[in-house]
């Protein structure tokens, strides 16, 4: 009996580990505003050329067609191989990005820290990325980090 009131005891505290875990991240993350984090849901919209180590990203209905917009983080060496891939399409072109609530504390620490005049990045055809019906746009790295910015449009 004491074998089976243990394994009990450990369910539910593994349980409440995973509800106050969930809780903490909501309290990292408590504007996330209907963005997404699943990786295989995301690439069965675009692409991922990469496996990011942290991702967040949002689909927008508009009166044209659809957006999608993906902040995503790779590693080092990912992040070398995808821009020397997309600048041999096109050179990279400063830009800056409007930050949203749902973008990792990360970015919109830099954008605060810029006065809200956005974030600087580097943009790249996004061509790596595109999958029908995603097949127009840009993907930005986000000036010294490997924070990149997706942004694709379905017409």
């Amino acid at each position: 009996m004491l074998g089976c009131a243990g394994q009990r005891d450990s369910a539910n505290s593994a349980n409440v580990n995973a509800a106050e875990q969930a809780n903490a991240n909501t309290a990292i993350e408590p504007k996330m505003e209907g963005a997404k984090d699943n990786t295989e849901e995301l690439a069965t919209l675009v692409k991922m050329p990469y496996e990011p180590e942290d991702l967040a990203w949002k689909e927008y209905q508009r009166p044209d067609g659809k957006r999608l917009v993906a902040v995503f983080q790779l590693t080092e060496a990912d992040s070398k191989k995808l821009i020397e891939s997309a600048a041999k399409i096109r050179p990279g072109t400063p830009v800056s990005i409007n930050s949203e609530n749902w973008f990792p504390k990360e970015l919109t620490t830099q954008n605060e820290m810029s006065g809200g005049s956005g974030i600087q990045a580097t943009a790249y055809p996004a061509d790596e990325f595109y999958q029908s019906p995603y097949t127009e746009g840009t993907f930005s790295r986000v000036d010294n980090t490997n924070f990149f910015v997706l942004e694709v449009f379905a017409k």
